[in-house]
């Protein structure tokens, strides 16, 4: 056999013999299959890890690991094995993200490290990790895989809370309903938390996929009448979950994705939402008693003490910021607000409880973050309206909750922001904002043979 050409590997051993390929590259079934079986392992876990994303119930005790961060934990750990993690997500903009995130943690760190626990920062450190550094490397793909996992989170949401509206009606008191699916499935005060466990999150889960209905809906990803009965089903879960904030949240973003997105309803749905309401006002329907008793009185009189527990979060604001001036360099340590607290509960606003608990530095990184989600939708306002309506209205959401909220880590406000992003970054995206695209680190089969023939048509 003559020697094989500089730069080329000899040929392969076996039955037969093999043209040699270049030097670097290895021919796509020299692993055995393993890489092809991982691609294929990795669409169907992210399918099913989005639709069960916001099950928050399925989860292993009170630790904060459901059945779909193991699914994405998957997902990460086959991506990062075939060398195909997307480590720029975001772009030119994925240094600041992750800068943000950096020094948000590092401003916990301290705190921590000076008056908390340290243990307690890891767990805390790792969740937000998870949520904001690996997530967007799986979820922010091709523009048809995200449009593919949109209609799933539709599917899976309107599902989990066409269960929820179920069993609220079908079920005496929410003893047996919590025995059977799980802690405030349904709140003692008979709101719907549904498989989120928390009415209030339950409403921002509904306010968050309402934007991908409408957008859904106009990109013909679902058909009009599909649209208008998830919508429907959402909007009555979310009046049983009868939270003020959500429901608030839930108007805001509708309205930024009409108005933002310049978007008019086809005579079609116009059609199907008046015989939907005629029917309703026929069969003599009526407000849930819950959302009656707790959220329209909020409206109708402008009191806000009458919006639940709205005075109870506002007097845990105002002992954060009574403190503020002792935790501005150095903050206390992650939760350690609960301990100074009388009530024994931490702040319920993002903002304070950064600058609480890690002083104005994990407040800056913080700020950071969520400036550059805003910033994102912004830039493409232009040329993907529609798109950047979408992103908007969901950021608007994940906004109003940051201020009603403590540490925000959960995957059910992550997917969601992330999936409304991904449509933004990689619709038509132009090369400064795309990053790198996961399915362009591992040549196919195709790219494989074709750099075959070539090095064999040199030989020759």
């Amino acid at each position: 056999m003559r020697d094989a050409p500089r730069g080329m590997r000899p040929p392969l051993t076996g039955d037969r013999p093999r043209e040699a390929f270049p030097e670097g590259f290895a021919p796509p079934d020299a692993d055995g299959g393993i890489r092809d079986m991982g691609k294929t392992m990795v669409t169907p876990l992210l399918t099913i890890a989005v639709l069960f994303s916001c099950f928050h119930l399925w989860r292993i005790g009170n630790v904060n690991l459901t059945l779909s961060d193991a699914l994405f934990m998957g997902v990460v750990l086959i991506e990062l094995g075939l060398g195909r993690l997307n480590g720029t997500p975001f772009g030119t903009l994925t240094p600041i993200w992750l800068g943000s995130l950096v020094l948000m943690l590092t401003g916990l760190f301290i705190g921590s490290y000076v008056n908390g626990d340290l243990l307690r920062w890891i767990i805390v450190a790792g969740q937000y990790l998870f949520s904001y550094m690996l997530l967007p490397m799986v979820l922010i793909r091709d523009i048809g895989t995200i449009r593919r996992l949109i209609v799933t989170l539709i599917i899976g949401i309107v599902a989990m809370e066409s269960m929820g509206v179920l069993v609220y009606y079908t079920m005496d008191g929410f003893t047996q309903a919590n025995a059977i699916f799980g802690p405030d499935f349904i709140t003692g005060g008979r709101r719907l938390g549904a498989m989120v466990g928390d009415a209030n999150w339950n409403s921002a889960v509904i306010a968050m996929t309402l934007p991908f209905v409408v957008y859904a809906g106009n990109r013909r990803l679902i058909p009009a009448a599909a649209a208008l009965a998830a919508a429907t089903m959402l909007m009555w879960a979310l009046m049983l979950a009868a939270s003020f904030t959500g429901f608030c949240a839930a108007l805001l973003a509708m309205g930024m994705m009409v108005f933002v997105g310049r978007l008019r309803p086809s005579p079609r749905i116009l059609i199907l939402a008046g015989l939907l309401a005629a029917g309703l006002y026929a069969s003599g329907y009526q407000m849930p008693e819950i959302f009656a008793k707790r959220v329209a009185p909020a409206f109708q009189n402008g009191d806000l003490e009458e919006a639940g527990t709205y005075d109870d979060r506002a007097e845990l604001i105002a002992e954060a910021w009574g403190n503020a001036e002792n935790t501005v360099i150095i903050g206390m340590g992650v939760d350690k607000f609960r301990e100074f607290s009388p009530s024994g509960q931490p702040v319920h606003n993002m903002y304070m409880l950064e600058l609480a608990e890690g002083g104005v530095m994990a407040l800056a990184g913080w700020l950071g973050v969520v400036i550059t989600l805003t910033l994102i939708p912004l830039t493409r306002l232009r040329s993907h309206r529609l798109e950047a309506s979408l992103a908007l209205a969901v950021i608007v959401v994940f906004q109003v909750f940051t201020m009603a909220s403590p540490h925000m880590y959960a995957r059910l406000w992550m997917v969601p922001v992330l999936l409304s992003l991904g449509v933004v970054l990689k619709t038509d995206a132009s090369s400064f904002w795309a990053g790198r695209s996961p399915r362009s680190v591992i040549p196919s089969r195709a790219t494989w043979n074709k750099i075959h023939r070539t090095q064999v048509a040199r030989r020759r």
